[in-house]
């Protein structure tokens, strides 16, 4: 299965992801990480990237095709996270997929308002060993169950979310277009807990998808 969840910065989508990739077997492809990734071990990528990464501004379409292409030629059933971010990412990812099958089966919208974006991010804590999440609001130690730090991101404060919005208010119209236009897109409300989200995307591929490939 390959499948690709959209949605605002702070909708859940890693959190989503990871809940699909144990449930239904594909590994999770977070593009975010994989980008922060390069940072970390100061790679040349990583180096050209990262005053892009703590201004919030999209990292540049060639950079970001190549790094999803490498992991789809490892791996066959992935969810790919923060990727497409661009309808020219979508158009180059459907036309990688069209000369490199299997294509994609579904794509979730994950929806939230802006502010509820605001406020998400801005308590957001991420374990800078094992990248799980938290909320200042319901965990306030210092330290993740794996024993890593917990840290707040540099892209993580108002200022630069509000920043990130407005470019990803300019991108999701096209891209929602794209992949409505090809029967694959499926919205979800965000606004609902967390197992809730889970079971509408469960849902979808059980009842919807899943029964097509069989």
């Amino acid at each position: 299965m390959r499948m690709v969840i959209l949605g605002a910065p702070g909708a859940g989508k890693g959190t989503q992801a990871r809940l699909l990739s144990t449930k239904y077997g594909a590994v999770h492809l977070s593009m975010g990480n994989l980008l922060r990734k390069e940072v970390s071990e100061q790679s040349e990528i990583g180096r050209s990237i990262r005053g892009t990464l703590s201004k919030g501004d999209m990292v540049e379409d060639e950079i970001v095709n190549m790094i999803v292409e490498n992991q789809l030629q490892r791996y066959e059933s992935v969810i790919l996270d923060g990727y497409p971010r661009s309808l020219k990412q979508a158009q180059h990812l459907d036309s990688f997929l069209r000369e490199q099958p299997p294509a994609l089966d579904v794509v979730f919208l994950l929806e939230l308002p802006v502010e509820s974006v605001i406020e998400r991010l801005s308590g957001r804590r991420i374990c800078d060993r094992c990248s799980k999440t938290y909320h200042i609001q319901f965990y306030r130690l210092q330290h993740c169950s794996c024993g890593g730090r917990l840290i707040q991101r540099e892209d993580d404060n108002p200022e630069t979310i509000r920043h990130r919005m407005e470019v990803y208010e300019i991108e999701i119209g096209p891209i929602r277009d794209f992949y409505e236009k090809l029967g694959l897109l499926y919205p979800i409300n965000a606004e609902q807990g967390m197992e809730d989200i889970f079971a509408d995307m469960s849902a979808v591929l059980d009842r919807i998808i899943l029964p097509k490939a069989t």
